[in-house]
């Protein structure tokens, strides 16, 4: 299994730091995230694949409506083509039409091919473009996004992917689109996503996950549908989840509802969803999720003061045991 290490840089000093640590401690990705809160992802990957040369590096995830498709498109040529191929390209739907978002990723993947296309009534393809093309993994929480995956993508990234029961879920949806479109399941590239607090007691490391890590725990667990997590009904009341998920959407509210929806959905599902606990509490979890079939790279964010206790579970116990999975991706 590969291990990759997500990287929220508020500013472009962290960059070089984060990148060299995650290399050191034998990550083998180092995902990017991209927003207008964080440093310029084009730039940052660049930056990190040059600081930390055997990191292969990616954005988690770039959209196709704040980035044009066709820039996208030539920064991951080019980018791939300066790294000899340490490039990976996560795309998430933005809040647009979904057969928008499938259009343009579609476009994105057959220009990375260097393939000639139709764009805005002119023929288009890139100036130069890698003998492989980067991989193309899109971000699935759905049944569209799960089919698309496995139709016509290198594979996914999933959220909530500290879950075991929605991974199973979402991995089954995921490999019948591929076996629907004729594709092979096995050769997908399935990316489980999780939010990581290693503390010196429970209770502290899920207090910590809580203040930095509600806003992407809670929109995903309460946009999940029930169905699929194997549960009698919803996670919380209709009215409770409406209110929640607009406070989430707004950059002044997104912290508000933490402690209510802490107290609401309680400390055993909160470690269930996410990778938090003491070191012995997140070696168990991670043995679990190794035991899942389907998931080649469990991908996580280190949120917590001190990062140095998540970074040496994964440095002196799990890649040693488990890491070494297919970094040709």
């Amino acid at each position: 299994m590969d291990f990759g290490l997500g990287l929220s840089a508020r500013h472009p000093s962290l960059l070089a730091g984060h990148a060299r640590a995650a290399e050191d401690v034998g990550f083998s990705h180092l995902w990017i995230y991209d927003g207008p809160r964080f440093a310029e992802a084009h730039v940052a990957m660049t930056h990190c694949a040059a600081v930390a040369p055997r990191l292969i590096v990616g954005t988690a995830v770039t959209n196709t409506e704040t980035r044009n498709p066709t820039v996208t498109a030539n920064a991951f040529a080019t980018l791939a083509a300066l790294t000899g191929g340490r490039v990976v390209l996560g795309i998430g739907q933005p809040p647009a039409r979904f057969e928008a978002f499938r259009e343009k990723t579609l476009l994105i993947r057959a220009l990375l091919r260097g393939e000639q296309v139709d764009y805005h009534g002119k023929q288009l393809a890139l100036p130069a473009f890698p003998a492989t093309p980067p991989k193309l993994l899109i971000s699935a929480d759905g049944p569209k996004t799960w089919d698309f995956a496995g139709a016509s993508c290198d594979g996914a990234i999933v959220s909530l992917g500290g879950w075991p029961r929605y991974l199973r879920y979402a991995i089954g949806m995921i490999r019948a689109g591929a076996v629907k479109a004729g594709r092979d399941p096995r050769a997908l590239y399935i990316c489980a996503w999780t939010h990581c607090v290693v503390g010196p007691t429970r209770r502290q490391a899920i207090d910590e996950l809580v203040a930095q890590a509600s806003r992407a725990i809670f929109r995903g667990a309460l946009t999940v549908s029930h169905e699929a997590l194997g549960l009698p009904g919803p996670l919380v009341p209709e009215e409770v989840r409406r209110r929640v998920l607009d406070d989430l959407g707004r950059q002044d509210r997104e912290f508000a509802p933490a402690g209510e929806l802490a107290a609401a959905l309680g400390d055993d599902l909160l470690q269930e969803i996410a990778l938090v606990g003491t070191a012995e509490d997140c070696a168990r979890k991670i043995d679990e999720l190794a035991a899942l079939d389907g998931i080649d790279q469990l991908a996580l964010t280190v949120h917590a003061v001190d990062r140095e206790p998540a970074l040496a579970l994964f440095r002196e116990r799990v890649i040693p045991r488990y890491g070494g999975g297919q970094h040709s991706i």
